[in-house]
């Protein structure tokens, strides 16, 4: 009897395209090799870096605060967050009152496998606005909240009015990364570019910065892809339109809206 014929896996949208990959040059790996499974051509331009406060006492005061059990929730917004706090603290016994959120399943798995903390909640919808009303009665709650610089103030106005104690440390400041090489302004211009991809709105505002003068008209040469509508928003303060906005706040998400869109617009 003979087999039936193997099915031939059909080519992805992003088959052949070239797709910029916007985040930090230590996070831009995973999405690269996703680019390249789908059969894309993943190019990396890193817009944005993150350095160490200038200052770490307020921060390095707080996590001591931390490991002692002075806090009943800590709140994780991103895998950088993580990163910093792993470098600094680590816990024999993390302190049986506290609570652990993270803003997203990628950022909760870091938590379990950098700090060994496993985090209470994690929101269905990954953003700071989720996360807040993932936590439940906050009154009088101890809350620490370690973010960018320039994070948006909006996480700590929800607990606040919600009646939580904050303590607000800045854990990294978000700075424009060096050039790479990639003369980005010239391929863009060439229409060589498929796709932009952002994940923050600092990704949005640091590639204007890093192409220049021209950087809104080329990116109107192009599809743009946030993340998720808090980057959108960013787009269009500067006059830009995303086509593609993830329904999923994930890398995953991102991808898989972009490719929706591609099918419908190729």
């Amino acid at each position: 009897m003979s087999q039936p014929a193997a099915l031939t896996p059909q080519p992805s949208a992003l088959a052949g395209q070239r797709v910029v990959i916007t985040r930090s040059a230590g996070k831009a790996d995973g999405m690269a090799t996703r680019l390249r499974e789908l059969g894309a051509e993943p190019i990396t331009y890193p817009t944005i870096a993150y350095v160490p406060p200038a200052d770490s006492t307020a921060l390095d005061a707080a996590l001591a605060r931390l490991v002692a059990g002075a806090y009943d929730w800590l709140l994780v917004t991103s895998a950088q967050v993580v990163r910093v706090l792993a470098e600094r603290i680590s816990f024999a016994q993390p302190p049986a009152n506290l609570k652990v959120a993270a803003v997203g399943p990628a950022t909760a798995k870091a938590c379990t496998k950098r700090l060994g903390l496993t985090p209470a909640t994690v929101p269905d919808q990954f953003i700071a606005e989720g996360l807040a009303a993932s936590l439940g009665d906050l009154s009088g709650k101890r809350v620490l909240l370690p973010n960018a610089d320039i994070a948006r103030p909006v996480l700590e106005q929800h607990l606040r009015a919600a009646g939580a104690e904050v303590d607000r440390v800045i854990a990294y400041h978000t700075v424009t990364a060096p050039d790479n090489g990639v003369d980005m302004a010239a391929m863009l211009a060439a229409g060589e570019i498929a796709a932009l991809t952002f994940t923050s709105g600092s990704t949005v505002r640091a590639f204007i910065e890093k192409v220049g003068p021209d950087a809104v008209a080329l990116m109107q040469k192009t599809i743009l892809a946030c993340i998720g509508p808090a980057t959108a928003v960013v787009c269009q303060e500067f006059g830009l339109e995303p086509q593609v906005v993830a329904e999923v706040y994930t890398e995953e998400g991102l991808l898989e809206s972009l490719i929706a869109y591609m099918e419908v617009h190729p």
